[in-house]
């Protein structure tokens, strides 16, 4: 679980991967790695979304770190967790998808938006708390979340892009969890594959040229 955390800080950035089909992964997952992402999350809502992250994690064990997205509750953490999930990310605060990903030392990363939800995520025990939707109250709201919750981990996600990432990570994020605009659905129909490339390299470049 640490090396999860210890990752996602240095890397700064989660793609976020919906909507596929099973016959895209590979490209697309290779396209990412390429472009220097080494966190990826396949929300279970994408069809063969367990399928993804079975094979995915086999084929890059070593180079990216592979997990699932909008978990619910604790029958699909369980399924996920089988599956090779290394981390489960919720939009909702769930106490049974925290305790079971902490029991099988898989990282849980719930989503929350006031400052309640946050702090019930970590009286349960999550060590990073995504903050969802964070585009509709933006950076400044972040900040102001920073003061009383100085020491908290927190996953930018929602409406993330290679513009404005930077601005989150300034704000206090730890890392952002970037989706529609990296894994750009169109791209990926077209099999313009060097696009998702080309836009994760600009995007790793820029969070990383932030000075926190």
């Amino acid at each position: 679980m640490s090396d999860v955390l210890t990752t996602l800080t240095a890397s700064k950035v989660i793609a976020i991967i919906r909507g596929i089909e099973l016959m895209q992964a590979p490209p697309l997952f290779e396209a990412l790695a390429a472009g220097g992402i080494q966190l990826a999350e396949v929300t279970l809502n994408t069809p063969n979304a367990l399928r993804i992250i079975d094979h995915m994690r086999k084929k890059y064990d070593g180079r990216m770190i592979i997990g699932a997205g909008t978990v619910l509750h604790a029958r699909e953490a369980e399924g996920a967790i089988q599956a090779g999930a290394q981390f489960l990310i919720s939009p909702n605060v769930d106490q049974g998808v925290i305790e079971t990903a902490l029991e099988q030392q898989v990282t849980p990363m719930p989503g929350a938006l006031t400052p309640t939800e946050i702090v019930q995520a970590m009286n349960y025990g999550a060590p990073i708390v995504k903050l969802f939707p964070c585009s509709s109250l933006g950076p400044s709201y972040l900040k102001e979340l920073r003061g009383p919750l100085n020491e908290l981990n927190i996953l930018a996600v929602g409406g993330i892009t290679k513009e404005n990432a930077a601005s989150y990570l300034k704000a206090g994020a730890t890392s952002v969890g970037i989706g529609g605009s990296l894994v750009a659905l169109n791209e990926i129909q077209q099999g313009n594959y060097s696009a998702i490339t080309n836009y994760a390299e600009q995007l790793m470049a820029v969070v990383h040229a932030v000075d926190l």
